[in-house]
């Protein structure tokens, strides 16, 4: 266990962060390779070349070094997609945008996305209603400007969120997949689905 003088608040020093980050790559790879429920501390700390007590001294137990992984994907994935659809000129472009930068990161970072599905799938600290939520605010917008026509934002929000949800494990799954192709396609479907009659695409 970590010393009981030691808080979350204190800043921790150069090789415990960088131990923790072994570990909770460690725990990536671990979980992308056997799952979830198989991932254990033994496992984890043989993918690591460390002993299980050594991550029981920067983690509390399980649920945190998960909560940590998911904390460290998400915060990761958030930056290179905002970072993507920043320069949008159009919802529309937004949305491809968006639809695009999360399959491109899928790919580019398909052990941790899978993990990420994982930790989800079992019940772990991944919130998916803020996910359906942010995409729903972005087609209200675009409803509100024009772009888009009329639909329930929260149920095109759902679908959406379903098909993105598809996507780690498809391209963790089939290691030959045009990520490129997969992305201009699956942007195009939801183009398709919510732009509105009429309405040419605008960068």
């Amino acid at each position: 266990m970590r010393p009981e003088n030691e808080s979350d608040d204190q800043p921790r020093s150069f090789i415990e962060r960088a131990r923790r980050a072994q570990i909770v790559r460690a725990a990536v790879e671990t979980i992308a390779e056997v799952g979830f429920a198989k991932a254990s501390f033994a496992r984890i700390a043989a993918r690591a070349g460390i002993s299980a007590g050594l991550i029981s001294y920067h983690f509390a137990g399980k649920d945190e070094l998960i909560g940590q992984v998911a904390a460290d994907i998400k915060e990761a994935m958030d930056r290179a997609i905002g970072e993507r659809a920043a320069g949008a000129g159009s919802y529309l472009a937004a949305l491809r945008a968006v639809i695009g930068g999360f399959v491109h990161y899928c790919a580019e970072h398909r052990a941790e996305m899978y993990a990420l599905r994982e930790i989800a799938a079992n019940g772990g600290p991944v919130e998916q209603d803020d996910a359906v939520g942010q995409l729903a605010g972005m087609l209200r917008d675009g409803q509100e400007h024009g772009e888009f026509r009329e639909f329930s934002p929260r149920l095109m929000a759902l679908t959406l969120n379903a098909a993105l949800e598809a996507v780690p494990r498809e391209l963790y799954s089939r290691a030959d997949t045009d990520a490129a192709a997969y992305a201009d396609e699956l942007a195009s479907t939801f183009e398709r689905a919510v732009r509105r009659e009429g309405l040419r695409r605008r960068g």
